[in-house]
């Protein structure tokens, strides 16, 4: 069976989009399915980090590559800050997107229609090729959308114009798949007329060789001969700025943004290492023996608030910024690694929806996560896998005795065998796959 998978974000581009829709075009061979991907050239992508080509395909999918037009005047016109409403991708993608869709359809006998998103703006095409081909569409939602507020909206009408795109690309849908059960649970109240029973939960899954899980880690005391080295992946999706612009009262702030909205705060420095630098501080003061058997490594994006957050907490000695790496290099890092550090964004009053992509990648390790995560999917998975060692983001001292039991050999944990297994990409990619049969011979 053949079926037509739509992604703005591929490899070689080399972002945490891009992993998910790459591993299910991997392995959807094995439940007898063949994609037929669309997805820009990489020179599309332009000044985007671009990693090794695609490889382990094998030729179970066909891969179809496609130009983008180019940015225009009136790109930086809607991107302005009141016009600024919905990414340019789809807009500049689209002509090109629907002649290879057509083209697809002629060559392969294609049964359904996925597209997966981010960007959102690539949504409505993925509805509009359906609806082209009369074929059945599914949603691969990897992220929350018009509940992604990282920084307010410019006005609550801005909301509500992208809460009806969303809207009429759920409604559009015959099948929806996203990656945690609070999304599901946020898109619900959200949009109650979508049908519950079009939601599936498909979460991400790593797709290293499945792990030899112990029954249980108590790793030894770190030493001079042993330090211990605590690494971090990925980037952080947070900026003073747009934090000071969510919780800042309307009028403390220039007057073209008095209009902001939020219909919920969410406070994504509980997502950048700002809780974990607190509990180095408070470790720094209390056990400067065991402060000293600590290394701190970072991989990815340095941004000029993490250097100088880093001074803030005085650990210029202590952390290491790497900066960007290729995948591979990233994985060699973790394995690498004695623990692994794991944040969240905190939502107010709420539970945070989201699952880094990272943490399945750490799973695999079968490694100490120090969990610097607040209520939310984020902590309830952690908790499932055994392997999470909770520090409360707010409260550095307890968190830095968690870290004292770990560099003193005391923290013990049992991992979850069957879980973690049950996380592997190809049963991920089962269940996506079940979706699909299903969406095809309902």
């Amino acid at each position: 069976m053949k079926i037509l998978f739509i992604t703005h974000q591929f490899p070689p581009l080399n972002i945490g989009g891009s992993h998910r829709p790459f591993k299910f075009v991997k392995h959807l061979h094995r439940s007898g399915i063949t994609p037929v991907v669309i997805t820009p050239e990489p020179a599309a992508h332009r000044g985007a980090s671009l990693d090794k080509e695609v490889a382990g395909l094998d030729g179970h999918a066909v891969i179809i590559r496609t130009s983008v037009d180019p940015p225009t005047w009136m790109d930086k016109v809607r991107g302005s800050y009141y016009l600024n409403t919905l990414d340019p991708e789809g807009r500049r993608w689209r002509r090109h997107l629907l002649a290879a869709a057509e083209q697809a359809a002629r060559d392969h006998d294609l049964k359904a229609v996925i597209i997966s998103i981010p960007p959102f703006s690539t949504g409505g095409l993925g509805a509009e090729v359906a609806h082209r081909l009369k074929l059945p569409l599914l949603v691969d939602l990897r992220d929350a959308w018009s509940l992604w507020l990282i920084t307010p909206y410019v006005s609550r009408l801005h909301f509500l114009w992208r809460r009806a795109h969303e809207r009429r690309l759920l409604r559009a849908a015959d099948a929806i798949t996203v990656t945690s059960p609070q999304t599901i649970a946020d898109l619900q109240a959200l949009h109650p007329m979508v049908p519950a029973e079009h939601f599936h939960l498909v979460t991400n899954g790593y797709d290293q060789p499945p792990p030899v899980v112990p029954e249980r880690i108590q790793l030894p005391p770190a030493t001079p001969e042993r330090p211990f080295t605590i690494g971090y992946v990925g980037s952080f999706y947070y900026t003073p700025y747009q934090r000071d612009l969510m919780f800042k009262p309307w009028w403390r702030k220039k007057p073209w943004q008095w209009l902001q909205y939020a219909p919920r705060r969410e406070d994504w420095r509980y997502r950048s290492p700002w809780a974990f630098f607190a509990a180095l501080k408070e470790l720094r003061l209390r056990r400067p023996e065991l402060f000293d058997l600590l290394r701190v490594e970072f991989i990815g994006d340095v941004p000029s608030w993490l250097t100088d957050m880093v001074k803030e907490h005085g650990l210029q000695q202590k952390v290491k910024l790497h900066g960007r790496v290729d995948h591979a290099s990233s994985i060699r890092f973790q394995a690498a690694c004695d623990a692994l550090l794991i944040t969240s964004s905190k939502v107010v009053g709420g539970r945070d929806y989201s699952i880094a992509g990272k943490t399945f990648e750490y799973v695999a390790q079968v490694k100490p996560m120090l969990a610097f995560v607040c209520a939310g999917a984020q902590r309830d998975l952690l908790e499932r896998t055994g392997l999470s060692i909770a520090c409360p983001p707010d409260d550095a001292a307890a968190a830095a005795d968690r870290i004292i039991d770990l560099l003193e050999g005391r923290c013990t944990l049992r991992p979850d065998k069957a879980f973690i297994h049950d996380l592997h990409i190809e049963r991920i990619t089962e269940r996506f796959a079940q979706v699909v049969e299903h969406l095809v011979r309902p």
